[in-house]
């Protein structure tokens, strides 16, 4: 076609320029210039007038393709807008990741102490990102190490830091100040931490979706092994051994059944406790601050009884040296009671034989007695033998004349 239109054209050159030539015997020579002109500029808008139409073709040519590429593209463009029924859209998406965004919260990452920890637990942290970082003062935070658990010893992994009052808000850093009192052990691992940290406006919540379509090999290695197995079987058969709390009944659509309709469940699932993370650590402050005090009365009452301890080794030494001298004067009691003893031994053995002999002197006494006696009755008989009787008037009558 281009081909064609290029040979009419040189056709319709060749007759005009003839046509001129013949016609320069009749006309001045400026009309013939000016026909020239006219006829050329004819000439070269004609040549224009048909690139333009060759090029709009090939322009047009692509039109349809490029239309469908556009309708393509829009459909492409509604379907990550709005989503597909097998996939969601940017909509949706971002639909989902701001109820995510409110429930977990605010969160800054890549944070950084800036100085070193005081006595009372406080410290300076740098926030690079974002910029400004919205924090004010008085809010709580929760810190985090950031980085890879390790599931061989958690204790030497990133680990939960603390609660955290914000203080001393700056532009780009804040002051940290702990709300629990901070021990030893927590102040050591602040100590150590060189970060980065992750700083939570609200206690990350446990959910069951945030483990879903995990290998089991991944959660081996991300979960304890004390407690990994709650994961691998969530949602898993319900066995007899499983008490009433780890398990949740489906009725035949497949929706869950209160606890009092357990009974008439078609189907019964393992069902994994969640946790709340908040309640838990605030629970285990309590408890270690009850452990502490029991601690620091234990060390007084150590104290106390280490003193009493003490004071019973000076009393016992007292009572030793008092045993000890009493020792001594049982010794001496002893000795005297032996003499004591010995010379009452020697009493009675001389009051017994002062019995013996009392005894034989009153047989002795006894008889001479009785002698004396019967020598007394012999005298009298042998006087009144002797004696001429007395008188009848005499006194010795015993009667009066």
């Amino acid at each position: 076609m281009t081909l064609i239109v290029q040979i009419v054209l040189g056709i319709l050159l060749l007759v005009g320029l003839v046509t001129i030539i013949m016609s320069s015997k009749n006309w001045h020579w400026t009309q013939l210039v000016l026909v020239l002109f006219i006829f050329f500029a004819a000439i070269g808008f004609m040549f224009l007038g048909a690139e333009t139409v060759r090029i709009h073709q090939n322009l047009r040519a692509g039109i349809p393709k490029l239309e469908e590429t556009i309708t393509s593209l829009q459909r492409q463009n509604d379907e990550l807008r709005r989503g597909a029924p097998d996939k969601p859209g940017i909509l949706e998406l971002e639909h989902r990741l701001k109820i995510v965004t409110r429930e977990r919260g605010r969160v800054w990452r890549n944070v950084m102490p800036a100085g070193p920890v005081d006595q009372q637990g406080r410290v300076s942290v740098e926030i690079a990102k974002p910029q400004p970082h919205g924090l004010r003062e008085d809010a709580i935070l929760y810190a985090f190490k950031f980085g890879n658990p390790n599931t061989a010893d958690p204790a030497d992994g990133p680990e939960y830091l603390g609660e955290f009052r914000v203080k001393d808000v700056q532009a780009g850093s804040v002051a940290l100040e702990p709300i629990l009192l901070v021990d030893n052990r927590t102040g050591e691992r602040l100590a150590s931490s060189d970060g980065p940290w992750s700083l939570y406006e609200t206690m990350p919540i446990d959910r069951h979706r945030l483990f879903a379509g995990y290998p089991e090999a991944q959660l081996r290695e991300l979960l304890p092994a004390e407690s990994v197995e709650e994961y691998l079987r969530h949602g898993s058969p319900a066995t007899p051994d499983d008490d009433q709390w780890h398990v949740t009944g489906l009725d035949a659509d497949g929706k869950r059944v209160g606890p009092d309709d357990i009974d008439q469940a078609v189907k019964r699932l393992y069902d994994r406790n969640l946790r709340d993370y908040a309640f838990i650590f605030s629970q285990m402050a309590g408890e270690k601050v009850a452990v502490l005090a029991k601690q620091r009365a234990v060390t007084e009452d150590n104290a106390k009884l280490v003193q009493a301890l003490e004071g019973a080794k000076k009393t016992g030494q007292f009572r030793q040296q008092q045993i000890e001298a009493i020792s001594d004067d049982l010794a001496e009691m002893k000795r005297d009671r032996m003499a004591i003893e010995s010379h009452r031994d020697a009493v009675l053995s001389q009051l017994r034989q002062i019995e013996v002999a009392s005894v034989d002197y009153q047989r002795a006494n006894s008889a001479l007695a009785k002698q004396f006696s019967e020598q007394q009755l012999g005298l009298a008989r042998y006087i009144n033998g002797v004696t001429p009787a007395p008188p009848a008037s005499s006194s010795l009558n015993g009667r009066g004349d």
